[in-house]
């Protein structure tokens, strides 16, 4: 598979940097991404203070599909309510 994220791993490390990261936190994640794992964005919603994982079954590495708005728009209004 080709991939447009060649050079994703360079720069200033971050991961160690995470438990920093105050702003409030909602990872929206397919559960079938060819580039980026499933288990990356469990990883991820665990490190950072506070965040929700919102898992889109089936879904892989793009745009929500038009059928899961009704699931990650309010997730996204909730999110953006509560941060105010």
């Amino acid at each position: 598979m080709p991939s447009n994220h060649a050079g994703i791993d360079t720069g200033d490390r971050w991961r160690e940097r995470l438990r920093e990261v105050g702003a409030p936190t909602l990872v929206i994640h397919g559960t079938e991404d060819p580039m980026f794992p499933y288990g990356n964005a469990v990883v991820l919603a665990k490190e950072v203070p506070g965040a929700r994982l919102l898992a889109l079954e089936g879904v892989g590495h793009e745009v929500p599909p038009r059928d899961l708005w009704d699931v990650v728009v309010p997730a996204i209004l909730r999110h953006t309510a509560s941060a105010s």
